[in-house]
């Protein structure tokens, strides 16, 4: 039964150490899992060493924790995971650019905006919300701003 015991541990342990290679919680959890049905049967199996066993294990436990959070991201496994550079906007790292030229031009609706739809400004369709309130089909609106690809327009008072 101790061996059984020791199998689990070890098998936690790994467990445990393997959340670090794929993240999210299923691996952390069983070994964890694992940990504690190997420290209730070492308990079982000798009463008498419970306090020694539990404050092995849980040493265990920490200790492998802290190689796993120290150790992994400077193994060549950790460091193939780990993104090495930043993603500037001098890079060319840059969403969708922004036509500032559409502020304050006006256009027609070609699908209705509830709040999202398309519209039609200087000959070109264009994706546009409107700022917060349903506009029709047909209607007259006006760019209000720009930023990247959402444009925001508000319908356009006649005159």
């Amino acid at each position: 039964m101790i061996w059984s015991a020791v199998l689990l541990y070890i098998g936690g342990i790994a467990l445990v150490l393997a959340e670090f290679l794929v993240p999210g919680g299923i691996c952390g959890g069983l070994g964890a899992l694992f940990v504690l049905t190997s420290c209730a049967l070492g308990c079982y199996a000798v009463p008498d060493h419970a306090f020694f066993i539990i404050l092995g294990e849980v040493l265990g436990l920490v200790v492998s924790v802290i190689v796993g959070v120290n150790v992994f991201p400077k193994s060549r496994a950790g460091k193939a995971l780990i993104l090495k550079s930043s993603q500037v906007a001098e890079a060319g790292w840059v969403a969708a650019k922004s036509d500032e030229a559409l502020v304050g031009e006006c256009g027609e609706v070609l699908t209705a905006l509830r709040p999202a739809g398309t519209i039609k400004v200087n000959g070109k369709r264009v994706d546009a919300v409107s700022d917060g309130q349903f506009i029709d089909k047909g209607t007259t609106v006006r760019v209000i701003e720009v930023h990247g690809s959402r444009v925001v327009v508000e319908e356009a008072e006649t005159q």
